[in-house]
Protein backbone atom coordinates (compact mmCIF):
# COMPACT_ATOMS: atom_id res chain seq x y z
CA UNK A 1 0.00 0.00 0.00
CA UNK A 2 1.39 3.46 -0.82
CA UNK A 3 1.58 5.89 1.70
CA UNK A 4 1.11 9.91 1.99
CA UNK A 5 4.04 11.12 3.55
CA UNK A 6 3.32 14.51 6.32
CA UNK A 7 4.80 16.79 3.37
CA UNK A 8 3.55 15.56 0.18
CA UNK A 9 0.22 16.72 -1.57
CA UNK A 10 -2.37 14.42 -2.46
CA UNK A 11 -1.27 15.05 -6.35
CA UNK A 12 2.72 14.21 -5.55
CA UNK A 13 1.09 11.08 -3.99
CA UNK A 14 -0.72 10.52 -7.25
CA UNK A 15 2.50 10.98 -9.10
CA UNK A 16 4.17 8.48 -7.18
CA UNK A 17 1.61 5.60 -7.76
CA UNK A 18 2.27 2.93 -10.40
CA UNK A 19 0.50 4.35 -13.78
CA UNK A 20 -1.30 1.75 -16.69
CA UNK A 21 -1.08 2.59 -20.31
CA UNK A 22 -3.78 5.43 -21.56
CA UNK A 23 -6.17 5.09 -24.30
CA UNK A 24 -6.92 8.92 -24.71
CA UNK A 25 -4.34 10.92 -25.96
CA UNK A 26 -2.75 13.56 -23.45
CA UNK A 27 -1.94 16.74 -24.79
CA UNK A 28 -0.24 20.06 -23.43
CA UNK A 29 -2.45 23.33 -24.51
CA UNK A 30 -1.18 27.25 -24.10
CA UNK A 31 -3.07 29.83 -24.41
CA UNK A 32 -3.74 29.91 -28.16
CA UNK A 33 -5.47 26.58 -27.55
CA UNK A 34 -7.70 27.32 -25.15
CA UNK A 35 -11.19 27.63 -26.57
CA UNK A 36 -10.70 23.82 -27.56
CA UNK A 37 -11.68 23.08 -23.80
CA UNK A 38 -14.97 25.17 -23.89
CA UNK A 39 -17.93 23.19 -23.96
CA UNK A 40 -15.83 20.13 -22.65
CA UNK A 41 -16.37 20.86 -18.97
CA UNK A 42 -19.78 22.23 -17.44
CA UNK A 43 -17.52 23.79 -14.74
CA UNK A 44 -16.00 25.73 -17.36
CA UNK A 45 -16.06 29.33 -18.24
CA UNK A 46 -15.27 31.87 -21.10
CA UNK A 47 -14.12 33.83 -17.62
CA UNK A 48 -12.27 31.14 -16.97
CA UNK A 49 -9.87 31.41 -19.65
CA UNK A 50 -9.45 34.95 -18.98
CA UNK A 51 -8.09 34.46 -15.92
CA UNK A 52 -5.99 31.61 -16.90
CA UNK A 53 -5.24 32.97 -19.36
CA UNK A 54 -3.45 36.38 -17.33
CA UNK A 55 -1.99 34.04 -14.95
CA UNK A 56 0.43 31.96 -17.57
CA UNK A 57 -1.88 28.45 -17.02
CA UNK A 58 -1.79 25.48 -18.66
CA UNK A 59 -4.23 22.65 -19.72
CA UNK A 60 -3.42 19.21 -19.84
CA UNK A 61 -6.36 17.31 -21.73
CA UNK A 62 -7.12 14.03 -22.74
CA UNK A 63 -8.95 13.40 -26.21
CA UNK A 64 -10.61 10.56 -27.65
CA UNK A 65 -12.01 10.70 -31.07
CA UNK A 66 -11.29 14.70 -31.38
CA UNK A 67 -13.31 15.29 -28.36
CA UNK A 68 -12.08 16.27 -24.85
CA UNK A 69 -13.02 13.72 -22.25
CA UNK A 70 -10.90 15.09 -19.35
CA UNK A 71 -9.38 18.24 -18.58
CA UNK A 72 -7.36 19.95 -15.92
CA UNK A 73 -5.55 23.27 -15.33
CA UNK A 74 -1.94 24.17 -13.82
CA UNK A 75 -1.39 27.61 -12.69
CA UNK A 76 0.79 29.90 -10.29
CA UNK A 77 1.00 33.48 -8.85
CA UNK A 78 -2.92 35.32 -7.66
CA UNK A 79 -4.59 32.62 -8.51
CA UNK A 80 -8.13 33.51 -8.91
CA UNK A 81 -10.31 30.48 -7.08
CA UNK A 82 -13.88 31.57 -8.00
CA UNK A 83 -15.77 29.13 -5.66
CA UNK A 84 -14.19 31.08 -3.37
CA UNK A 85 -14.78 34.24 -5.02
CA UNK A 86 -11.14 35.35 -4.40
CA UNK A 87 -7.64 35.19 -5.54
CA UNK A 88 -5.13 32.67 -3.35
CA UNK A 89 -1.27 33.20 -3.56
CA UNK A 90 0.53 29.70 -5.26
CA UNK A 91 4.64 30.57 -5.18
CA UNK A 92 6.34 30.51 -8.01
CA UNK A 93 7.83 27.20 -7.58
CA UNK A 94 4.15 25.48 -6.79
CA UNK A 95 1.49 24.62 -9.77
CA UNK A 96 -2.11 24.96 -8.09
CA UNK A 97 -4.38 22.30 -10.08
CA UNK A 98 -7.84 23.25 -10.68
CA UNK A 99 -11.07 22.82 -12.57
CA UNK A 100 -10.32 19.52 -13.32
CA UNK A 101 -13.17 17.84 -15.31
CA UNK A 102 -13.74 14.34 -16.23
CA UNK A 103 -16.17 13.20 -18.69
CA UNK A 104 -18.94 11.11 -16.62
CA UNK A 105 -18.35 8.11 -19.63
CA UNK A 106 -14.40 8.20 -18.46
CA UNK A 107 -14.16 8.14 -14.97
CA UNK A 108 -12.70 5.56 -13.26
CA UNK A 109 -9.70 5.64 -15.85
CA UNK A 110 -7.28 7.54 -13.92
CA UNK A 111 -7.15 10.24 -16.23
CA UNK A 112 -6.10 12.79 -13.42
CA UNK A 113 -3.06 11.14 -12.79
CA UNK A 114 -2.41 10.99 -16.67
CA UNK A 115 -2.80 14.58 -16.76
CA UNK A 116 -0.69 15.10 -13.59
CA UNK A 117 1.88 13.19 -14.89
CA UNK A 118 2.49 14.81 -18.50
CA UNK A 119 2.48 18.31 -16.47
CA UNK A 120 5.16 16.59 -14.29
CA UNK A 121 7.25 15.83 -17.53
CA UNK A 122 7.06 19.68 -18.18
CA UNK A 123 8.01 20.82 -15.32
CA UNK A 124 9.88 18.23 -13.03
CA UNK A 125 9.83 18.74 -9.31
CA UNK A 126 7.42 21.17 -9.41
CA UNK A 127 4.86 21.05 -6.15
CA UNK A 128 1.54 20.68 -7.49
CA UNK A 129 -1.74 21.02 -5.43
CA UNK A 130 -5.26 21.61 -5.29
CA UNK A 131 -8.39 22.67 -3.04
CA UNK A 132 -10.82 20.11 -2.17
CA UNK A 133 -14.47 21.46 -0.43
CA UNK A 134 -16.27 20.15 2.12
CA UNK A 135 -19.14 19.63 0.32
CA UNK A 136 -17.54 16.99 -1.87
CA UNK A 137 -18.12 13.78 -0.12
CA UNK A 138 -16.80 11.83 -2.56
CA UNK A 139 -13.20 12.58 -2.85
CA UNK A 140 -12.82 13.53 0.95
CA UNK A 141 -14.15 9.95 1.81
CA UNK A 142 -11.46 8.72 -0.93
CA UNK A 143 -8.68 10.70 0.44
CA UNK A 144 -9.36 9.79 4.12
CA UNK A 145 -8.69 5.77 2.57
CA UNK A 146 -5.32 6.97 1.94
CA UNK A 147 -4.90 8.60 4.98
CA UNK A 148 -4.63 12.03 3.61
CA UNK A 149 -3.37 14.65 6.06
CA UNK A 150 -4.67 18.30 6.01
CA UNK A 151 -2.35 21.16 6.25
CA UNK A 152 -4.40 24.30 6.11
CA UNK A 153 -8.00 25.66 4.90
CA UNK A 154 -8.95 28.59 2.37
CA UNK A 155 -12.17 29.95 3.28
CA UNK A 156 -14.13 32.76 2.36
CA UNK A 157 -17.11 34.61 4.11
CA UNK A 158 -19.81 36.99 2.43
CA UNK A 159 -21.74 39.24 5.32
CA UNK A 160 -23.86 41.74 3.20
CA UNK A 161 -21.61 41.84 0.31
CA UNK A 162 -18.69 41.95 2.27
CA UNK A 163 -16.12 39.53 1.76
CA UNK A 164 -14.06 38.46 5.06
CA UNK A 165 -11.23 35.69 3.85
CA UNK A 166 -9.30 33.62 6.41
CA UNK A 167 -6.21 31.40 5.19
CA UNK A 168 -5.31 28.77 7.81
CA UNK A 169 -1.95 26.86 7.94
CA UNK A 170 -1.29 24.34 10.87
CA UNK A 171 0.60 20.94 11.39
CA UNK A 172 -0.41 17.92 9.23
CA UNK A 173 -3.78 16.42 10.92
CA UNK A 174 -5.94 13.33 9.65
CA UNK A 175 -8.39 14.55 7.36
CA UNK A 176 -11.18 13.17 9.44
CA UNK A 177 -10.03 14.61 12.92
CA UNK A 178 -10.28 18.31 11.53
CA UNK A 179 -13.34 20.38 10.67
CA UNK A 180 -14.61 21.03 7.37
CA UNK A 181 -16.92 23.98 8.79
Amino acid sequence: MCRLEPDQSIIDFLMAMPLEPCKPTIEVLGPDRYHEVLGSSPQLSAADLAHFDMQESLCVVASEADQIVASVWFTHGEVYVSDLGRTVHVPAHERYSGRAYVHPDFRGQMLMQHLGHAHRKLQPGMRMWNLVYASNSNVLAALNKIELNLTGRFSTTFILGMRFAKDEEFDPQPLDAVSTI
